[in-house]
């Protein structure tokens, strides 16, 4: 018990090292490259979750199935829907605050908790995590390694009715290390103990020897190919810390985009409640003005239809709250029974000054993604040196040097006698006749490299694309705004006008023009959102959105000047900057 218990301290002890040595590269890499404002990452190497290591069926060899007859099946017929019943039933309007223990959120804590909680995130991160650990695996093979070895072996010969038997004990202790430029070169060190058992004489022997021996190609695998391995290693890293880099921005852009969606669907809900209210006064009043014999009776139902869809609405407006509501919680990592309340952001996102040629320069320049698919053309290039260089004959020069002990001594110990020593040097050379897979593996790399001039061409034009269709929506939501700003007006106005005239006029004019109102309202809300995240996109698209390590928002200096810096609770966006 005592041995195992130490043995798993000592485990969790090497892999508490590793994860620092883990973590010292992941920010090395991560801070060269692209981790400017996300290098003080509290957490760069995940921790294992202990629900993962969590297992009741892992020895079993057919696991558990939980299926019920139907006889057995918990479900029960609801209640007869009277109306004493109905009072009991809650409606989507009591649900939404049954529950006084709800979190709120705006959207600076909801990216706060979506990076230290979200499933996606972290797998992310251990997508980087693995990049990582494959680099210093790299790293460890083109180090000195360390190599020991104990063999103990008896051994007999039968004579004359009797056995001459030995044990020997063979202790082999050395290190190796890989060239630079390809080879490798070892040291070892070997004591060989023999004991003569039944044996007349009892005698035993102990010798011991030094071989250093290296082996160098001269032709094929010599020269910068043979560090391959370790550049592709160390140039996957940075890959990778760009990859999540770009992950982190798109995972705050998708945050912010369902948070405003959130938001959008909040002021629907808003509006949706004032119509209803408003088609109550109008039931009322038509029932009023009915009972005094100015209006048909028919209105009366016409207003009372309305009352009953606007209340249809509203409900189902709300059901797709909390329904999205939900799906915001998974995305957070947040359980989906914990009660959430969304509040407005505090959030100022200014607009840029929106310069086409300018912004596909930015985005050309700094955009993380298409950064390394141009690095991966260069990948493709030293590949097809790689294969051509497997075309080569081989020269390999291999050199042995062995220093033993005394020979004329039965227990030599450590005395190492020069005389007795032994080396060797070979150069061999290999025809190249046999070569048609690697001249496959050649051709096969020159069409690889083909293709990653065409992907990264592809590539920058999607993203020029992509920077034309951000600007185009950026103007298309602000003439929106605009428009739908002044529909209100004009439809509230037209309402105001129908109220007063009303006794002439009947319900049907006010229907239409509270239905214009809550178009142009909904419309005015849409815009409001598609503008605030179209800006994130723009800045996504550009290359110019930045995330810090706890999920904060960083605009761009230049975009913000210190007057717009503090938290704004408007819902408007700021005047247009100079930069793009």
């Amino acid at each position: 018990m005592t041995l195992g218990l130490t043995m798993a301290g000592c485990m969790d002890s090497r892999l508490e090292s590793i994860d620092r040595e883990l973590s010292s590269a992941i920010r090395q890499q991560w801070t060269q490259s692209v981790g400017h404002e996300s290098e003080d990452d509290p957490q760069p190497v995940p921790e294992q979750d202990a629900l993962a290591r969590a297992s009741r069926t892992t020895d079993q060899p057919v696991a558990p199935t939980n299926n019920p007859r139907s006889a057995d099946l918990p479900a029960r017929p609801a209640r007869k829907d009277t109306s004493a019943d109905r009072q009991d039933i809650p409606t989507p309007e009591m649900r939404l605050n049954l529950d006084a223990q709800a979190v709120t959120m705006n959207l600076p804590d909801a990216l706060a908790y979506a990076v230290a909680h979200a499933r996606e995130y972290r797998s992310r991160k251990e997508e980087l995590f693995i990049s990582a650990i494959s680099l210093l695996t790299e790293r460890h093979l083109w180090g000195p390694r360390l190599f020991e070895t104990l063999t103990t072996g008896f051994a007999g010969t039968p004579e004359g009715g009797d056995y001459d038997q030995a044990m020997s004990i063979v202790h082999q202790l050395g290190v190796r290390q890989k060239l630079p430029y390809g080879g490798e070169v070892s040291a070892k060190a070997l004591t060989n103990l023999v004991t003569m058992l039944h044996d007349a004489t009892g005698g035993d022997g102990q010798d011991a020897s030094i071989v250093l021996s290296a082996q160098i190609p001269l032709l094929r695998g010599s020269g910068v190919v043979a560090q391959e391995s370790l550049i592709q290693a160390e140039r996957d890293l940075v890959y990778a810390a760009r990859s999540f880099e770009r992950y982190r921005r798109e995972f705050l852009l998708n945050i912010a985009s369902q948070y405003y969606d959130l938001l959008r669907q909040q002021a629907q809900v808003s509006n949706l409640q004032r119509q209803l209210k408003s088609f109550d006064w109008l039931n009322a009043r038509i029932a009023a003005l009915a009972k005094a014999g100015r209006q048909p009776y028919f209105e009366v139902q016409r207003a009372q239809q309305q009352v009953l869809f606007a209340r249809n609405n509203l409900l189902n407006a709300r059901e797709s709250y909390e329904t999205q509501l939900d799906a915001f919680k998974l995305q957070l990592g947040m359980p989906v029974n914990q009660p959430l309340k969304i509040e407005p952001s505090e959030i100022t996102i200014p607009e840029p000054a929106l310069d086409m040629d300018r912004s596909m320069e930015v985005a050309l320049a700094g955009r993380l993604d298409l950064q390394t698919i141009r690095d991966q053309v260069d990948d493709a290039q030293r590949q097809v040196r790689v294969a051509r260089d497997q075309l080569q004959a081989d020269l390999n020069l291999t050199g042995n040097m062995t220093f033993n002990t005394d020979a004329g001594k039965t227990h030599s110990g450590v005395d190492f006698d020069l005389g007795d020593s032994t080396y060797s040097l070979q150069l061999e050379l290999g025809a190249p006749w046999d070569r048609k897979a690697e001249q496959l593996a050649y051709r096969k790399s020159l069409i690889d490299l083909e293709r990653a001039h065409r992907s990264a061409l592809l590539k920058r034009d999607q993203v020029i694309q992509d920077v034309r269709r951000a600007i185009r929506q950026i103007e298309q939501a602000r003439f929106t705004l605009t428009l739908q700003l002044r529909n209100i007006e004009v439809a509230s106005k037209r309402l105001r006008g129908v109220v007063l005239r009303l006794r002439s006029l009947g319900p049907r004019d006010f229907i239409e023009a509270e239905g214009d109102l809550l178009e142009a309202q909904n419309l005015r809300d849409s815009a409001v959102r598609d503008l605030r995240v179209n800006i994130l996109t723009y800045l996504l698209n550009t290359g110019q959105l930045r995330m810090g390590p706890t999920g904060q928002w960083l605009p761009p200096a230049q975009l913000t000047s210190p007057a717009t810096q503090p938290a704004d609770t408007q819902p408007t966006t700021q005047p247009a900057a100079t930069q793009p």
